[in-house]
């Protein structure tokens, strides 16, 4: 199952934006079934900008996803 995560959650490069507080991510590389469910995620949550979202949102997407509490369809 590991290898499986290792797949569907690619690690992403952190990045610092202009007057953005914290590091950002941008998860527009993630695979298609990891973006939709992301999308889903972060219905409603705020975002530094159209495309980055901060990190500590994808951290945490990876870990519900690995705990089994988010399914990647």
């Amino acid at each position: 199952m590991s290898v499986e995560f290792d797949l569907l959650l690619p690690e992403l490069e952190e990045f610092e934006l202009e007057n953005v507080p914290f590091k950002v991510v941008d998860p527009s590389g993630l695979p298609e079934r990891t973006l939709k469910a992301f999308d889903k995620y972060m219905t409603g949550s705020t975002v530094p900008h159209q495309i980055y979202v901060y990190s500590h949102y994808y951290s945490r997407f990876c870990m519900l996803v690995r705990r089994g509490d988010i399914t990647i369809n």
